[in-house]
C-alpha cells in the first residue's frame, strides 16, 4: 500500500493569510503587535508617500527597537508558516505575554505591499544584522507549491540607526525622531509597491485606530507608538491613548476566578464636597459606611463580594466550574455625565463639568473595550457596538439615578472602560477564526455577565448616594405645594365670604353653605386634596396593572393547559353525529363525549376564576381610596385565591385576633391586592422548590397594637435565596431576582417585592423582613391614627 502526502499550493497559503487581514488597519496592527512581542519600547510608523512620481516610489516603514532576530531565527521561525513558537513560548524575555499565536502574521506584509525588505539586528552587543527580502507576488502563481516560494537573506554590519539615517537623510524631523529614540537594534520593515492609495484621511484613520488599539496609558505599559507622514511631518506624531482624569465615577474591579469573588475599588467624584458639607451634611447623620459623609469625603473605598452575590445567582457545582475556567480579569470603568443641567426642584450638589471636553473624550475613547495582553480586541467598544447591551438595560429601566435605589441603569454613551484579559489566564475566551471578536461560547456569556454585575455595583452605589437627596427635595417640594394650597385656599376663602359662594366637597352636600372664612378655607383645602388623590389613583392603577402582569406571567402555564385541553373541542361535532338515540347513548362514544363535556366545564371554571380575578383587580371601586377593615378584606383575599391554592396543594391560614371594626383605615383596596398577591405568588414559587414532603402553608396574622395595625405574613417554603441572606433588604429593590435559567439570564421580573414595598410605603406603612428558622416571613405595620376619621 502506497502513502501519498498533501501538497499545499502557494496561492492557498496566501489566501489563508488574506482571510486574517481583510483591511490595511488590521495588517498594520498585526505588525505593531510583533514589535510589542519583541519587547520593543518604541514602534515608529512612517508613511513615505510620493503622489507625483511617475514610478510608484511610495513606501511604508514599521520600525522598532526590540530584540531583533538572528539569521537562524529567521530561517527557523520567520520562514515557517503557522509556526507554534509564540504559542509554546508565550512569555517574552521581559515577561510580556506574546499576542501572536497562529504564525501567519507575516502575511500582513503581503496585504500592505508586494515587496518587503526587513533589516533586523539582535539586541546582543556586537551581533551582526540580517537583510531579508521578499517578493510576495510569487504566491499568486497557481502552478507553484508553497515549498517553491523563496526569499533572499544576507548579512550586514550596519546598525538600524545607520540604515534609517541614510534612508531619511533629507528629512530633518524624521532624523530628529530617530535620534531621540535610538533604533540601534530591533527590526526595520520597508513595504513597497503598496496596494492601497494612502490619502491623508486614510493615514488619519490609521492614527485614530492606533489610539484605541495599542495598550492604554491606564495600564502603564512601556510601549510607545509614533506615526509620521514623511511629506507632512507636522500632521501626526505620538499616538495618544485613552487616559481619563475627569470623571464622575471610577470603578476598578478585579475578578478572582480561584476565590470566585470580585474586589472593588470605587472612586466617587460627582458631588461638590464643600457644598455637601456646608448645606447637606444633615442627610448623612444616620448613614453607615460606605454611604456616610466621611467615606464620601475620602472619595475612594474598597470592598469585596462573592461573584454569586454580584450576579444574584446561586452557584452550584456545575456552573462553578465555568466561573473558574473563564479565568481572572480586570475592569476599569468610568462614568462621565455629559450635561450640567439640574432641575430647580431637585438641585443635586453636582460639580460643574466641562461638557464640551467630556463629549470629545467620549467620542474618541468611549465604550467598554476589551484588551487581550494589552492589545485591543475588536469590535468590543466600537461606537456602534454596545456588546453589553447597556442601552437596552437603560431603556427597560428609565428611572433617574436618585428616584429609586437599584432602578437606575447607566447609558452606554456616558461610559468608558477597559477590560483586560490574557491568552494565559483566559484560555476559553478565544477569537473567532476571522478575528472579528471572540467566540460566543459559554465562557464569553459568563464573562459578559460578570462585567455587567461589576457595572451594576456602580449603578447601585450612585443610586444610594443620590436617593437621600431626591427624598429630601421631594419632601421640600411637597411642603411648598402644601403652603401654596393653604395660601390659595385662604385667598379663595376671603372671596367666598364676601360673595357668599356655595362650596362642596366629597364630605358635604351641594347645599352646604358657609359664612365663616375658616370653614371655607377648610373646604377648599379638602377639594385640593381630592384632586391630588385622583392623581395618586393613577399611580396606584399603574402599580396594580404591573403586579397583575407579573402574576399572569407566573401562571402562564395554566392558560397554556387550558388552550391544550380546548383542542379537544374540534372532535366535538364528529362525536355528536348520530348519538342522539337512546340506544346510542349507551355506547362508549357517547360516554367519551360526556367526558369531554366534563373537561370543558372544568376548563370553563378555570377561565371564570382567572377572569374574575383579573376583573376584580382592576375594578374601578378598588382604584378609589376608601375606608376598609382588614378582617373582611382577608376573607375576600382567601376566597379569591382558594381555587388556585387548592390546586397547588397550598393552604392559607388567616388568624385575625382583632375582629372589632371600631377603627377606620383609608387606602386604595388595589394597593392591598398588590401587596398580598405578590407575596402569595412568591410563596407558590417557593413551595415548588421544596424537596421534601410537607404541608405547604401560608400564614397571615393580623392584630391591632395601639394605634397601629400589624400584619405578619409567612410561609414554610425554601425561604430567602442564599445570595440575599447577608442583606435581605435587597429583594425589595427593583429588577432584583434570583430566578435564573441555566445561562444565568433572569427569568423572573424582579418587581414583585418592589411593588409590594411601594404599595406599603404609599400608605405610610413599614415593611420588615424577618429571619424565621424555616421559610419566609415579613411584618407590615400601618399607622391607623393618621387615617382615623372617627
Amino acid at each position: 500500500m502506497k502513502k501519498v502526502v498533501f501538497q499545499v499550493s502557494a496561492r492557498a497559503g496566501k489566501l489563508l493569510g488574506r482571510e486574517n487581514f481583510s483591511n490595511a488597519s488590521g495588517a498594520i496592527m498585526e505588525l505593531v503587535k510583533n514589535s510589542y512581542d519583541a519587547d520593543a519600547s518604541n514602534c515608529l510608523i512612517i508613511f513615505d508617500i510620493h503622489k507625483e512620481a511617475k514610478i510608484n516610489k511610495s513606501s511604508l516603514y514599521i520600525i522598532d527597537n526590540g530584540e531583533g532576530m538572528t539569521e537562524g531565527m529567521i530561517k527557523k521561525y520567520w520562514m515557517e508558516i503557522g509556526t507554534g513558537n509564540k504559542e509554546e513560548n508565550y512569555l517574552s524575555t521581559q515577561k510580556r505575554v506574546r499576542t501572536g499565536a497562529k504564525g501567519i502574521g507575516r502575511f500582513a506584509l503581503d496585504r500592505l505591499g508586494s515587496n518587503t525588505k526587513m533589516w533586523t539586528v539582535p539586541r546582543e552587543k556586537g551581533a551582526s544584522g540580517t537583510l531579508w527580502k521578499m517578493d510576495w507576488s510569487q504566491f499568486d502563481s497557481s502552478s507553484k507549491l508553497i515549498s517553491e516560494i523563496d526569499a533572499t537573506i544576507e548579512s550586514h554590519s550596519n546598525s538600524n540607526q545607520q540604515i534609517l539615517n541614510e534612508i531619511f537623510s533629507e528629512n530633518k524631523i524624521i532624523l530628529k525622531v530617530l535620534d531621540d529614540i535610538k533604533f540601534t537594534n530591533g527590526t526595520v520593515l520597508k513595504i513597497s509597491n503598496l496596494k492601497d492609495e494612502w490619502l491623508g484621511s486614510d493615514i488619519e484613520k490609521i492614527f485614530k485606530d492606533l489610539e484605541i488599539m495599542i495598550p492604554p496609558k491606564e495600564l502603564n505599559i512601556a510601549f510607545d507608538v509614533t506615526l509620521h507622514h514623511a511629506q507632512n511631518v507636522n500632521e501626526f506624531g505620538d499616538v495618544s491613548t485613552a487616559f481619563f482624569d475627569d470623571y464622575d465615577y471610577k470603578i476598578s474591579a478585579k475578578y478572582d476566578a480561584k476565590k470566585l469573588e470580585v474586589n472593588f475599588e470605587i472612586t466617587r467624584n460627582e458631588l461638590e464636597m464643600q457644598l455637601v458639607k456646608d448645606k447637606y451634611s444633615f442627610i448623612y447623620k444616620s448613614k453607615k459606611s460606605p454611604f456616610d459623609l466621611r467615606t464620601l469625603g475620602k472619595k475612594t473605598f474598597k470592598f469585596s463580594k462573592p461573584v454569586a452575590k454580584v450576579l444574584g445567582w446561586d452557584l452550584n457545582k456545575e456552573n462553578k466550574k465555568i466561573f473558574t475556567d473563564v479565568g481572572s480579569f480586570e475592569l476599569s470603568f468610568y462614568y462621565l455625565k455629559q450635561t450640567n443641567s439640574n432641575n430647580r426642584h431637585y438641585p443635586y450638589p453636582h460639580q460643574e463639568v466641562d461638557t464640551t471636553q467630556r463629549k470629545a473624550v467620549l467620542k474618541r475613547f468611549g465604550g467598554i473595550k476589551v484588551y487581550r495582553d494589552f492589545f485591543r480586541v475588536r469590535p468590543y467598544g466600537d461606537p456602534s457596538n454596545d456588546w453589553l447591551h447597556l442601552g437596552m438595560r437603560a431603556a427597560q429601566s428609565p428611572s433617574g439615578a436618585g428616584q429609586e435605589i437599584g432602578a437606575w441603569r447607566v447609558r452606554p454613551e456616558s461610559t468608558a472602560g477597559i477590560v483586560t484579559i490574557s491568552r494565559k489566564t483566559n484560555k476559553l475566551l478565544v477569537d473567532k477564526s476571522d478575528r472579528d471578536g471572540m467566540e460566543n461560547n459559554e465562557a464569553f456569556n459568563v464573562f459578559s455577565k460578570i462585567i455587567i454585575g461589576m457595572i451594576h455595583e456602580f449603578e447601585m452605589d450612585r443610586s444610594r448616594i443620590l436617593n437621600p437627596y431626591h427624598l429630601y427635595f421631594k419632601e421640600e417640594k411637597e411642603k411648598a405645594l402644601q403652603e401654596l394650597i393653604e395660601r390659595k385656599a385662604e385667598e379663595m376663602a376671603k372671596k367666598a365670604v364676601e360673595k357668599k359662594i356655595s362650596v362642596s366637597n366629597s364630605d358635604m352636600s351641594d347645599d352646604d353653605k358657609f359664612s365663616d372664612e375658616q370653614e371655607y378655607k377648610k373646604a377648599f383645602v379638602s377639594t385640593f386634596k381630592d384632586i391630588k388623590e385622583e392623581d395618586n389613583a393613577e399611580i396606584v392603577q399603574v402599580r396594580a396593572l404591573a403586579s397583575l402582569g407579573l402574576i399572569f406571567s407566573s401562571f402562564a402555564h395554566e392558560l397554556r393547559e387550558i388552550k391544550n385541553n380546548s383542542a379537544e373541542l374540534f372532535n366535538l361535532e364528529k362525536l355528536f353525529d348520530g348519538l342522539l338515540t337512546k340506544k346510542q347513548k349507551n355506547t362508549i362514544e357517547f360516554k367519551d363525549t360526556k367526558s369531554i363535556f366534563k373537561l370543558m366545564m372544568h376548563d370553563s371554571e378555570k377561565i371564570t376564576h382567572w377572569l374574575d380575578y383579573a376583573l376584580i383587580s382592576i375594578k374601578k371601586d378598588r382604584r378609589k381610596s376608601k375606608k376598609i377593615f382588614f378582617a373582611p378584606y382577608f376573607v375576600f383575599l382567601e376566597n379569591n385565591w382558594r381555587y388556585l391554592l387548592t390546586k397547588k396543594d397550598v393552604s392559607i391560614k388567616i388568624n385575625t385576633k382583632y375582629k372589632k371594626n371600631d377603627y377606620t383605615f383609608k387606602t386604595f383596596p388595589v394597593d392591598m391586592d398588590t401587596i398580598f398577591n405578590n407575596l402569595i405568588t412568591n410563596s407558590i414559587d417557593s413551595f415548588e422548590k421544596v424537596m421534601v414532603e410537607q404541608e405547604n402553608v401560608i400564614k397571615i396574622l393580623f392584630d391591632r397594637v395601639g394605634n397601629t395595625i400589624e400584619i405578619t405574613y409567612s410561609d414554610n417554603g425554601v425561604g430567602l435565596p442564599t445570595i440575599f441572606k447577608g442583606d435581605p433588604e435587597e429583594i425589595l429593590l427593583p429588577f432584583t431576582t434570583s430566578k435564573k435559567d441555566s445561562r444565568g439570564d433572569n427569568i423572573g421580573f424582579g418587581l414583585g417585592m418592589y411593588l409590594a414595598k411601594e404599595a406599603i410605603n404609599s400608605n405610610s406603612g413599614n415593611l420588615k423582613i424577618l429571619n424565621p428558622k424555616n421559610g419566609f416571613a415579613v411584618k407590615m405595620t400601618f399607622s391607623i391614627e393618621k387615617f382615623n376619621t372617627a
